[in-house]
Formats: C-alpha cells, sequence, structure tokens
C-alpha cells in the first residue's frame, strides 16, 4: 500500500469550513496514514505547513495570488509532475476546481472541511481522518457535470450545478445563506435568496434534434443540475429523479419556483411557504439542458462554489461526462465530517 501512494500531491483550501489548522491537521494524518514519502504541494497554508517536520521528500511549488484561481493552478503544476494520486483537502467546490485540471490524470482523495461535503469525490470527512484504511479503500471512475458559458467551459461538478442567488456558507461557525456575488470577491456576507427568472428566462433540454422546454419566465426560482443516488430508488416522493434511479440514468435537471438552495429558512417560514412547483428532467450523455435570459443577480455555482456572474445575455450550458474523473473511496462511509 505504501508503494501505491509514494508520491501524492497535496491542496489544501486554508479557509474552508473551520479555517486553516483542521484541514492542515487532516492533511499531515492522511499523508501519514498512506504512507507518502513524497509530496507535491503549495506553500503557506496550501499545504506546505502540513509538512513540518514531517521526514519525507516535499516539492513546494510557489503559486502567486495574481495566478487567478490558486487551487486550478496549483492542480495544473501537480498534475505535470506525474504522480501517483492527489489529497485535496477542502470543500465540495475546492474538489471541483482541482478535477477541473486533473482530470484522469491522477486518483483523487478528497477530505472533506467545507460547510457541505456531499460531493461524490469526498473520500473522508476531516474529523474521521483517523479512520481512513488505505487498504479499504477503492479507485473508482466518477461521472461529472460540465457547465459552459457562452461555450467556454466553467467548471465540472460532482453534487449539483445551480443557478442562483446564495451558496451554503458559515458565519462564526453557523451555517447560513451567503452572497454568492459578493463570495466571488472575497467577501463574506449573509444574504437571502431570491429567484433567478426574468420574464424572457427559458430553460431547455436538448437531446440531439430534440428540443423540451422545461420551465419559462419568472416561474424560475432555481434552476439544478445533480446526480441520481440510490437512496431515491423507491422513494416517489422526490419525483422524477425517483424514476432516473431506476432506470440508470446518471443525472437530472429540476427547475422550482422558489430557489431552493438556502438554509436560513425557519420551520415556521417553510410551513408558510407557497407551495414549491417543480419541473423536472432526466440527463445522459449526449443531452444538455440550456438556460438563457435570467435575472442579472443570478450566479452560476458549481459544487457549491460561485464561478460567474452571469448576464442576461449569457448562455449557459450543462451536460453530463460519464467517468470524468478517479475518486478514490472508502468501504466505509466516512464522508460525514
Amino acid at each position: 500500500m505504501a508503494e501505491k501512494w509514494r508520491r501524492v500531491g497535496l491542496i489544501v483550501n486554508p479557509v474552508a469550513g473551520n479555517g486553516a489548522s483542521e484541514s492542515l491537521i487532516a492533511a499531515r494524518k492522511v499523508i501519514e496514514r498512506c504512507g507518502a514519502q513524497q509530496v507535491a504541494t503549495g506553500r503557506g497554508q496550501t499545504g506546505e505547513l502540513a509538512l513540518a517536520g514531517w521526514p519525507g521528500q516535499a516539492q513546494i511549488h510557489d503559486v502567486k495570488k495574481t495566478a487567478g484561481n490558486q487551487t486550478r493552478a496549483l492542480a495544473r503544476w501537480i498534475t505535470a509532475q506525474k504522480l501517483d494520486a492527489l489529497i485535496v483537502v477542502g470543500g465540495d467546490g475546492t474538489l471541483s476546481d482541482a478535477a477541473i485540471e486533473v482530470g484522469s490524470n491522477l486518483q483523487i482523495i478528497g477530505i472533506g472541511t467545507g460547510s457541505t461535503n456531499v460531493g461524490r469525490l469526498i473520500t473522508c470527512g476531516a474529523s474521521r481522518v483517523e479512520e481512513l484504511n488505505f487498504s479499504e479503500v477503492e479507485t473508482w471512475k466518477v461521472d461529472a457535470l460540465i457547465a459552459f458559458v457562452n461555450d467556454d467551459l466553467a467548471g465540472m461538478a460532482f453534487n449539483d450545478v445551480v443557478i442562483g442567488t446564495t451558496i451554503v456558507g458559515t458565519i462564526d461557525g453557523q451555517r447560513c445563506d451567503l452572497s454568492a456575488a459578493e463570495r466571488m470577491q472575497g467577501k463574506i456576507a449573509a444574504a437571502h435568496p431570491r429567484p433567478v427568472g426574468s420574464r424572457n428566462t427559458k430553460v431547455t433540454r436538448i437531446s440531439g434534434k430534440t428540443q423540451t422546454l422545461v420551465a419559462q419566465g419568472e416561474s424560475v426560482g432555481t434552476v439544478i443540475a445533480g446526480f441520481a443516488e440510490p437512496a431515491f430508488f423507491g422513494k416517489a416522493i422526490t419525483g422524477g429523479i425517483c424514476l432516473a434511479t431506476l432506470m440508470g440514468l446518471p443525472a437530472g435537471c429540476l427547475v422550482c419556483n422558489l430557489p431552493l438552495a438556502q438554509v436560513g429558512m425557519t420551520a415556521e417560514s417553510l410551513m408558510n411557504a407557497a407551495p414549491a412547483v417543480s419541473r423536472y428532467v432526466n440527463l445522459a450523455e449526449g443531452t444538455s439542458i440550456v438556460v438563457e435570459n435570467v435575472a442579472s443577480d443570478a450566479v452560476l455555482c458549481v459544487d457549491g462554489n460561485p464561478m460567474l456572474s452571469l448576464k442576461p445575455a449569457d448562455r449557459v450550458s450543462i451536460t453530463v461526462r460519464t467517468e470524468a474523473v478517479l475518486g478514490v473511496r472508502s468501504i466505509k462511509d466516512l464522508r460525514s465530517s
């Protein structure tokens, strides 16, 4: 097992979850448990500090802040080193950023420290790293959702692609709804989710020459594309995704009149809310969801990571790519942190 994981890369997101200290401690434990002898990582809190006093060989890369997305820049460099695997410590968004650069070139060991850790690339939650046994893990080929904006690649998701105005995050350790637009600017600010539809909004599924209108107008509160999971099987109240799971289809798209990606509601406000009206279509390789003419404050979010503030003229396309990335999963379910 030590031979299999002898040379690894490491990427740490120091601002995910409870901050750098927890993430760096988790990273060090994973390195020790997998038996790594060589580690390629970034300067300071992006990985180097996890190696303090570690007896192995370290290769440190200094990613400049001017490099834009530092996770993606570091992942590109690590991929070029031709290692055995990549350890990513952070939330679903951090893993998505790394995966878009790594593709199927490296196995990804995902350690969840984010506000939510529900993506398929999570191998283990940070608080359960000591339970992670590398003789009881397996490599698997993970499907991904690919998001394009105006035909330019915007992101790769392993849980969902959401068009909304907020993301889930934490303030003072409390989970809450954050402004997606301000988070893109490095700010953390609470916000109330708002619908993304305008009078001219249109959501369409395209499969070959067939186009199916999913929803349109101001009734478009949220657009969510996500994966069908075995847990949905037999739970008919989950609607169309239950049928998708039964038929073995990989994913689907839900358009709801209410913003669904939120945690700030109370039980009382939810009980008094207007009825949720949803429209659902299935997705498979060769099909795509096209979203046009959203409201000016809508943001494209990939696995909880705000990627792009959308303009009404932007055209978003979401499709499925099967076996896009190599993940590492434990035989036990250790994903919760």
